[in-house]
């Protein structure tokens, strides 16, 4: 009796295995390795390329690193501009240019290893690497062109630093040969006086110059302010100096008049460098605090996309990625 119904039972038992076992095979035809549900099928690819996009991440932290050096010699040439240091300017200028040849190499070097990691072809990846692995790659490819603009950003600083220095030049020239024709006319030496000071003047031609280059994207009315004032008080003391000259022994009614209008100009000028502060903060505003900007947000970009690509990073990551 028990033979006659063991082998009923037997028989059902292992249907029910088959039916289980081809359920599990229809079950991992629905699970193909594109996407990405199975990571046991894409883990040994994805541990075999974990080092290489590792050594990306780390190459990308070294390339924001640049950068932030970049960005801190373009605030140190904003700071030299304002302060009218003009060998720390054209200091800070040639280090950004130097910095700008150290990145463009990393991120060639880097971009040279992100291509030469394996079987990351569009039409076999997908097939090959987890969603976290391409994700990975594909973050760091996308951080690179942050850094393609940096040349001519540094190109725009450097090329508004030259009409900033030329101005700094211009009116500190002015203000130490018109200090010296002052003095000429103080000692009495009149005709010396005016020949200096048609040498200050031409300074003053000259910062016009860089005034009208600067107008269309700087707001120049305190330049304008300086220039003008300077102008006319060096027209009113040189027109005493004539007047002396005209009359030697006699105060004259053209003398007295002449020296009112030095003193009312002597009066306008200004009585610090506060004002020069001013003129060329509005140039850095004109060009170089953007560039400053750009490379700020440069960095940015690069800081983001590698805290990205450390937290798509394996458990047993490299040490440097934390």
């Amino acid at each position: 009796m028990l033979r006659r119904w063991f082998a009923p039972l037997a028989w059902l038992l292992a249907a029910v295995v088959i039916a289980l076992g081809s359920a599990g095979i229809a079950g991992g035809l629905d699970h193909l390795p594109s996407t990405g549900a199975r990571p046991e099928l894409t883990y040994g690819a994805d541990r075999a390329i974990a080092p290489g996009l590792d050594a990306a991440t780390v190459d990308l932290r070294a390339l924001s690193d640049q950068v932030d050096a970049l960005a801190g010699q373009g605030r140190d040439a904003l700071t030299a501009l304002v302060a009218r240091d003009t060998p720390g300017l054209q200091a800070a200028i040639g280090a950004g240019e130097a910095q700008i040849v150290k990145i463009q190499a990393s991120a060639r070097e880097l971009r040279d290893r992100l291509a030469a990691l394996p079987g990351l072809d569009a039409a076999v990846a997908a097939a090959r690497y987890s969603p976290t692995t391409l994700a990975r790659y594909a973050t760091l490819v996308a951080a690179l062109p942050a850094v393609d603009a940096l040349d001519d950003d540094w190109a725009r600083l450097a090329a508004g630093s030259v009409p900033a220095t030329e101005l700094t030049a211009n009116l500190a020239a002015h203000d130490e040969i018109a200090g010296q024709a002052v003095r000429q006319g103080a000692a009495g030496k009149y005709a010396a006086a005016i020949r200096t000071l048609a040498l200050a003047t031409a300074q003053l031609a000259a910062a016009r110059t860089v005034r009208d280059q600067l107008a269309s994207r700087v707001d120049t009315s305190t330049l304008d302010t300086w220039i003008d004032r300077n102008a006319t008080y060096d027209a009113a003391v040189g027109d005493l100096w004539a007047a002396v000259l005209a009359s030697p022994t006699r105060v004259t009614d053209a003398v007295r008049a002449a020296a009112a209008r030095e003193k009312t100009a002597k009066a306008q000028l200004p009585q610090d460098t506060s004002a020069l502060v001013v003129i060329l903060g509005d140039v850095a505003r004109g060009g170089l605090n953007q560039a400053v900007i750009a490379i700020e947000e440069a960095r940015g970009r690069l800081l983001d996309a590698f805290a990205a690509a450390a937290a798509q990073a394996s458990p047993d990551a490299s040490p440097a990625l934390d």
